[in-house]
């Protein structure tokens, strides 16, 4: 698997094609890993295509499995 390069307008470009559960109107909304426990920002996601050209979408946290299902809206209070 080999990463990806992208500008931040095709990045968002992708987010919006490949998430089938959320909304994405920037990369600088943040979302919650309900795998690791940690918030990040679309900025922070890594991306990736195998060998067959499918992408992959990886929560930024090392060796964290999380993927489009895990990463909810978070509950901020303000």
């Amino acid at each position: 698997m080999s990463a990806l390069p992208q500008t931040p307008g095709r990045k968002l470009k992708l987010f919006q094609q490949h998430d089938p559960l959320k909304e994405w109107w920037s990369l600088a909304e943040t979302r919650f890993c309900a795998k690791c426990g940690h918030l990040f920002t679309g900025h922070d996601i890594r991306i990736s295509e195998d060998k067959d050209e499918v992408l992959h979408f990886h929560c930024p946290t090392f060796r964290c499995p999380g993927q489009w299902e895990d990463w909810q809206y978070p509950q901020l209070h303000l």
